[in-house]
């Protein structure tokens, strides 16, 4: 029962990592090609995981500052010869 609710937050990106992940880590054993079976675990552990990027690094949120009770200036651009 655990196990059916777990599965059940699958989504599209994770299926295409397992697949991808799978087919480097076999490709890697196959070829015996360390780089590649690196990389496949990788990307498969980012699908088990579901990780979008290790260590939350990629794309970081940046904290908007928001200043209440300022009246904006309108900017005019003269043209320069």
């Amino acid at each position: 029962m655990l196990r059916i609710k777990k599965m059940i937050n699958v989504s599209l990106v994770r299926i295409i990592r397992y697949a991808f992940g799978g087919y480097l880590l076999v490709g890697g054993i196959l070829q015996k090609d360390y780089t590649v079976l690196i990389m496949g675990a990788i990307i498969t552990t980012m699908a088990v995981f579901n990780v979008g990027c290790f260590g939350g690094q990629c794309a970081p949120k940046i904290p908007v500052k928001t200043v209440s009770g300022q009246k904006t200036e309108e900017v005019t651009f003269e043209e320069v010869l």
